[in-house]
């Protein structure tokens, strides 16, 4: 029985096969954020999920969609009561009635975030890991010239991006010990906020106890933070295309 030849590698200096969509979803990203027309919130909309399929982004799951539905009916309720302008057939609430305009700069206000969602969504997929710590120090490497502590910067998103996983499983061990430590399932608004509490002390003492661990570990390896390389050039056209995407929403704004 053979065995199989080995994958091969990416050369030096190449863009992977998952990372060439990169550039699009910092353009989505861009374009999401400031977009003022329903065309071009659409528009980063869609590009921010076809960019992430072709980065290999698996489908969200569950608690993604959850948060931003409710990021999203957040933001369309409180720009439909809060915006005057014309109002709607709708009940009021707390004596504001819903306007016309609300309705649509709520509508407008989804789609940025779902963009936006979507276009984070892919890039964590792009940039898996620290990667993302390591390109973005790599865009903001010309802001050290202004004394921004860019590679101090890039040193503590890529300890957060290793630690938080490491920290939400803790979290959630400590909640299953004083769940059994009740003995049942709680009760009213009221119990459940005093388990957050029981949970959430011992969590920050494991968070404080891990980092004071980690830096012991920093020092006594005599860590020093090394120089931003230069990374894989981007496709040509995938950099025009998010440049042009994000500079189109900014300027079709009116």
């Amino acid at each position: 029985m053979t065995r199989g030849l080995p994958a091969r590698s990416a050369e030096p200096g190449s863009v992977g096969v998952r990372e060439w969509p990169a550039p699009l979803l910092i353009g989505a990203l861009v374009g999401s954020m400031v977009a003022g027309r329903f065309e071009t919130a659409l528009a980063c909309l869609s590009i921010a999920a076809l960019a992430a399929g072709a980065a290999g982004a698996r489908r969200p799951g569950g608690r993604w969609l959850g948060a931003v539905a409710i990021g999203m009916s957040i933001a369309l309720g409180l720009n439909l009561y809060l915006t005057p302008g014309r109002p709607l057939p709708l009940p009021r609430l707390l004596g504001l009635r819903p306007t016309r305009e609300g309705l649509g700069f709520g509508i407008l206000l989804g789609l940025r975030l779902a963009g936006a969602s979507a276009a984070l969504h892919g890039l964590r997929a792009a940039w898996p890991g620290e990667r993302a710590a390591d390109e973005l120090a790599r865009l903001a490497r010309p802001l050290e010239r202004l004394r921004v502590p860019v590679r101090e910067s890039r040193v503590v998103v890529g300890l957060a991006l290793r630690f938080v996983p490491l920290l939400v499983d803790e979290a959630r061990r400590i909640a299953a010990i004083q769940e059994l430590r009740a003995g049942r399932p709680p009760r009213g608004l009221r119990e459940r906020l005093e388990r957050r509490r029981a949970s959430l002390v011992p969590t920050l003492v494991s968070a404080l106890e891990r980092a004071e661990w980690t830096a012991l570990a920093l020092e006594a390896r005599h860590y020093r933070m090394r120089p931003i390389a230069a990374g894989p050039r981007p496709p040509l056209a995938a950099s025009g295309l998010g440049a042009g995407l994000a500079a189109v929403a900014i300027l079709w704004r009116g």
